[in-house]
């Protein structure tokens, strides 16, 4: 009879809250989890990511559990890092939920999958389970933009099909994702005298106005969303302005729908373009306008009839679970791996509140989720 050591469950994620890890600060966690997995009997490789953004971590984490069965590994994802305020958490244990004492975050996020995930391989290993071998990947900076996922060693994983375990609610597990883009635009018109002669200039904060007029922003479609939030630009109230900048993103679930918005947006700016296009003294004098375009992950558009999915909604079952497939307008480690071919539901493990001094574990669902990855664990086979 497979048993679950409930309690050690739930001291790996005290001792985890425990340990400050706001991003950035890291290395705390990344010791204990390598130290962990050594225990356990996994092979531990940390990787060279903390030399992309300011960190005193060295890297992500990536555990190996040799399996018994002849299969592909089965991944999971959690990350290492908080939001703040993430400093000296003490953890409150009432009957049906783990809290902060209400000075900080608890740090759920997602320390509740860190521990599940060793809770996991250490009952994988101690009860002899028949399963497939087990990559575990432990991110850094996922609160941050996702700099660990996105300089992962990805040569060092072999499986690319599993469970991201970094979702609040049990009874949800997102499926969809979108892809997002960050979108910058220089717009260069021509600089005048605003008292003495502005009909020699060619105001770059109108050609620009006249652009976001014609643009489909907010709400596009259901899979669909754009915003432009920063604008900055000017010199002088007495100059007509001759140069703006603008920043903002557009996110779809779709790629070719995001594809077909930036496309959109560029048309607009070069019909103000050609609108504002106006002879001065004889000549000619068009604005200009520069767009660039930086991706910062892809989407996720996991089949609803995806093994793994329907291995999780059937385990769910049993744990007296209805699992609800949902679309995220955010974005999370699943998706920076989806741009490298991995299949990653991201499945809730029972946090509430995230990102505030009012988040909670609750422990109902916790334990479960260790049951319902177990069990989908134990059915994989590739």
């Amino acid at each position: 009879m497979i048993t679950c050591n409930k309690q050690r469950l739930l001291d790996t994620f005290l001792s985890l809250v425990r340990l400050s890890s706001e991003y950035g600060q890291e290395k705390n966690v990344q010791d204990y989890i390598a130290a962990e997995l050594k225990k356990l009997g996994a092979k531990v490789y940390i990787d060279y990511a903390g030399r992309t953004y300011p960190t005193n971590a060295q890297g992500n984490v990536i555990g190996r559990l040799q399996g018994t069965l002849k299969s592909k590994p089965f991944v999971l994802v959690t990350h290492m890092d908080t939001v703040s305020p993430g400093k000296n958490i003490k953890p409150v244990v009432k009957k049906d939920c783990v809290v902060s004492d209400g000075t900080t975050i608890l740090g759920g996020d997602d320390k509740a999958g860190i521990a599940i995930v060793l809770e996991l391989m250490r009952t994988l290993r101690e009860q002899k389970l028949p399963h497939p071998p087990i990559e575990a990947i432990f991110t850094l900076n996922e609160e941050a933009g996702m700099a660990g996922s996105k300089n992962l060693e990805y040569h060092k994983i072999k499986g690319r099909e599993g469970l991201v375990l970094d979702g609040e609610e049990l009874g949800e597990m997102q499926v969809q994702g979108p892809a997002v883009n960050t979108i910058e635009v220089w717009v260069r018109g021509l600089a005048a005298h605003a008292g003495v002669c502005p009909e020699k200039g060619i105001s770059a904060l109108e050609v620009a106005a006249d652009a976001l007029s014609r643009m489909k922003l907010g709400r596009i479609d259901a899979q669909t969303v754009a915003n432009f939030a920063i604008i900055q630009g000017g010199k002088a109230t007495n100059i007509v302005t001759d140069e703006i900048y603008l920043k903002g993103e557009a996110r779809s679930l779709q790629e070719h729908k995001l594809e077909k918005q930036n496309a959109h947006i560029r048309a607009c700016f070069e019909k103000s373009v050609q609108k504002f296009t106006k002879k001065i003294d004889g000549k000619i004098y068009k604005p200009s306008f520069k767009m660039t375009l930086f991706k910062r992950y892809s989407a996720v558009n996991v089949s609803k009839k995806h093994p793994v999915v329907q291995a999780v909604v059937r385990a769910a079952k049993k744990q007296g679970f209805t699992i609800c497939l949902t679309a995220s307008g955010g974005g999370c480690d699943a998706n920076v791996l989806a741009g490298q071919g991995f299949i990653l539901p991201n499945l809730g493990v029972g946090v509430r509140h995230c990102h505030t001094v009012h988040e909670k574990l609750n422990l109902k669902e916790f334990y479960a989720a260790f049951w319902i990855v177990l069990d989908t664990i134990l059915s994989y086979k590739k």
